[in-house]
């Protein structure tokens, strides 16, 4: 009998520690399922897409900008030897050429270049003041008094102020110096526009009266020089000879 009262009281013993188990148990399957909640949910803003963080000084609406400029192309250009990324779609002969306003001197007065009813030499580059655009733009000036009838065009987003000064201090006015500064739409429009730095690529381009592309040169490294002859060459055979 006294055997059988052990087993009975040892009976209501587990009973009684098996249901403080469940509650126990049940307290911490209700913690773990709300950390599994409010995991999943970190995970799900996570996986939305990042906005790049702003420098000191860049306001976060110019950055979130940037991250929406997509590269739309196979272009494999560098910049002292880094690759940069093309803004937009490649320029092909056969394209025609997308017409914004560029600043044309330092008054900051605007024109749309492609507006000119005429065949037009487009020569676009990181800056005038570097050794290899100083150059070329140098080259295209002088053969731009022997095209009287051919608009000869370099652009870039220096300020209109110091395209002045060098045009002026080297003599420049065959070659017209404009600035995709205000807008860098010419360049992105018609994917010439470097995302890094926010430059024009270095290209050479000949356009007809209606702005279709006939040539087109893209330089493969920034501090290389365009072809100039190889353009001329085919202005003067291609584009005038008719």
């Amino acid at each position: 009998l006294v055997g059988s009262e052990m087993c009975i009281r040892d009976r209501r013993i587990v009973r009684l520690k098996g249901g403080h188990n469940e509650k126990v148990v049940f307290k911490i399957m209700k913690k773990l399922l709300l950390i599994t909640g409010l995991l999943g949910i970190m995970v799900s803003c996570g996986s939305k897409k990042e906005v790049s963080a702003a420098p000191a000084g860049v306001p976060k609406e110019y950055i979130q900008y940037l991250d929406t400029l997509k590269a739309d192309n196979n272009l494999k250009i560098t910049m002292g030897g880094n690759p940069v990324t093309i803004v937009g779609k490649e320029t092909k002969v056969g394209d025609t050429l997308k017409g914004v306003p560029l600043t044309v001197n330092s008054k900051l007065e605007e024109k749309n270049i492609l507006a000119d009813k005429a065949i037009k030499v487009i020569y676009t580059a990181p800056s005038l003041d570097t050794k290899v655009c100083s150059l070329q733009t140098k080259m295209l000036n002088t053969a731009a008094a022997k095209y009287p009838n051919v608009k000869f065009y370099s652009v870039t987003v220096d300020t209109p102020f110091a395209q002045e000064r060098f045009c002026t201090a080297n003599d420049i006015n065959g070659i017209k110096a404009v600035s995709d500064y205000k807008y860098h739409q010419f360049g992105a429009q018609n994917g010439l526009l470097m995302k890094e730095s926010g430059l024009l690529t270095r290209a050479l381009m000949i356009v007809d009266e209606n702005n279709v592309v006939k040539y087109i040169e893209y330089v493969p490294e920034q501090g290389k020089e365009a072809n100039v002859d190889k353009a001329l060459k085919f202005l003067q055979e291609k584009m005038l000879k008719k």
